[in-house]
């Protein structure tokens, strides 16, 4: 797979750079839009008269993190804009790897085309490939039946603070590996819970001040200092030293499907998992051809569309994954070895021609609607056609699933 630190350089090789006067767009440090960086195959003159330009093709790439409101004003801050260059001549596309109707409606205001992909499956695929060479003895071994990691707690993540009173409420601590953190760079739990910009619902503030007025000091469970570098990187002995992965994404209040490399790290570990997050996200992610765990949990937590309940909902099925025996735990376990392994042998394998044919085939999408209407031969020299061949876009597709 080739390297994420290449992603926006090979896409824009492959693909952007292949439409007439074709430019890119991207954003770093990784998940920010503090700096940006343009690639072109042609310089930009600023000093042209626009009756005698090229048309531009300009694809921003803003798939890292989920869009808020603010993202927007962010995004629109640091595009490219000409005075010079009559609006006509400018086809803008949004990269982005989130479906949502806030982004719709961005995109309908600007008038952009929408390119969808899943950004953090190729994380993920780059990030953790190095797993699928490891000895199969090196997932048996596990003397926790569950872990669960949670860094950030402010605003749209202050969902996990509710998540984790209930696990300490509960007792449910001893039975995991749970981490926590009582402060983030937004401030501390308690400014959370005393914050309008959370989200959290007047019930689980109560649980979480109950909870927490006595905590001291933060549950970790691998480091005291985390980073955002860590998305990176994965201690399988970690990992696999827990049955099951609750995995607390980046979305959960937010009526968007949005899934980050989390998901990914039970998968490589072979463990089952429950997943956190919006409602509709684990289907999202059967979707792209996972299989999930409704034979051993239940997962009508992913259709729960009130926030409250939904952590209930997976406290329950916690809890009851506790009261299990080790040996009822160790009987769990054979029994989901086959999708576990298929998990697992998926995510190296179709995930990986299945994320690039989308890919690839959404970027020719965009062409088509962008080329509606306009001819060849038959159409303004301000409103150009932009066009590849199905031949090429199949070479792109064999390219990059290498």
């Amino acid at each position: 797979m080739f390297s994420l630190d290449r992603f926006y350089h090979i896409l824009h090789d492959n693909l952007v750079s292949k439409i007439q006067n074709g430019k890119s767009v991207y954003y770093y440090p990784f998940g920010t839009y503090d700096h940006s960086i343009m690639l072109s195959n042609n310089p930009i003159s600023m000093h042209v008269d626009w009756r005698l330009d090229r048309p531009f093709f300009h694809c921003y790439f803003a798939d890292q993190e989920p869009y808020y409101d603010s993202t927007f004003l962010k995004l629109k801050d640091s595009l490219i804009y000409y005075d010079h260059v009559y609006p006509s001549m400018r086809t803008n596309i949004l990269a982005n790897s989130e479906k949502s109707e806030l982004k719709k409606d961005f995109l309908r205001s600007e008038k952009y085309y929408d390119w969808y992909y899943f950004y953090h499956g190729f994380a993920a695929l780059d990030w953790y490939r190095d797993f699928q060479y490891l000895n199969s003895t090196s997932f048996n071994r596990f003397d926790k039946v569950f872990i669960c990691y949670n860094h950030l707690i402010s605003k749209y993540r202050s969902y996990r603070l509710h998540l984790v009173s209930n696990l300490i409420s509960q007792d449910l601590v001893k039975h995991g590996s749970v981490s926590l953190f009582l402060e983030d760079k937004e401030g501390t739990w308690k400014d959370t819970i005393e914050s309008n910009e959370s989200p959290l619902d007047n019930r689980a503030r109560v649980k979480i001040y109950n909870s927490l007025k006595n905590i001291t000091a933060p549950l970790i469970i691998d480091t005291d200092s985390p980073n955002g570098a860590m998305s990176a990187t994965v201690d399988i002995k970690q990992l696999t030293s827990a049955l099951w992965h609750v995995v607390t994404e980046t979305v959960y209040f937010l009526p968007k499907l949005h899934l980050t490399e989390k998901i990914f790290k039970p998968i490589v570990a072979k463990r089952p998992f429950i997943l956190v997050a919006a409602p509709g996200n684990l289907a999202y992610l059967k979707s792209y051809g996972f299989r999930t765990f409704d034979r051993w949990i239940d997962e009508s937590y992913d259709l729960e569309e009130d926030h409250y309940i939904r952590i209930e909902k997976i406290t329950a099925e916690i809890a009851r994954l506790c009261a299990l025996t080790p040996a009822e735990l160790r009987q769990m376990h054979a029994e989901m070895q086959e999708v576990l392994e298929y998990n697992f042998n998926h995510f190296y394998t179709t995930f990986k021609i299945t994320i690039v044919n989308e890919l690839v085939d959404n970027f020719a999408s965009v062409l088509g609607q962008i080329n509606n209407g306009r001819q060849p031969n038959n159409h303004s020299q301000y409103h150009t056609r932009f066009e590849l061949t199905p031949e090429y876009f199949d070479e792109v597709k064999k390219r990059l699933s290498k």
